[in-house]
């Protein structure tokens, strides 16, 4: 699941990823930049790997028409999953795991945001997904 999204993503330059929460959360600002995060989800996804959590990339979740206005015409034929929601505290877990990383560095805005925006949704016991926009 996670392959076919992370494909899309590769193919789109200036793509960012962004959390999009179950609901919404009262003061909370979820905006995020996403870039850095998008350009170096490879080296993060394999640093994830390393230290034995969740790679961020699993995290992306779409509905058939997000996935649809994301990749155009190459979503002919593929089956979509039906959209899914995290545990913020999944994506914590990586998020912080991955934050002491050097190979974090150059992402290391995105994954603070990330950081305190799940936090948000931890307290709140509010979902979570990865959506990439273009």
């Amino acid at each position: 699941m996670a392959e076919r999204y992370q494909a899309a993503s590769i193919k789109t330059m200036g793509a960012a990823y962004y959390i999009a929460l179950e609901k919404d959360i009262a003061g909370l600002d979820p905006l995020m930049d996403g870039k850095s995060l998008s350009r170096h989800i490879d080296t993060l996804d394999a640093v994830a790997r390393q230290l034995g959590v969740r790679p961020l990339s699993e995290f992306i979740s779409m509905d058939a028409d997000a996935l649809a206005d994301l990749i155009g015409d190459d979503a002919e034929g593929i089956e979509v999953p039906p959209l899914k929601q995290f545990p913020a505290q999944d994506g914590l877990a990586t998020i912080r795991a991955l934050l002491p990383r050097p190979e974090a560095q150059p992402a290391l805005h995105d994954l603070k945001d990330c950081e305190r925006i799940l936090q948000a949704a931890a307290e709140q016991g509010t979902g979570w997904h990865f959506e990439i926009d273009i």
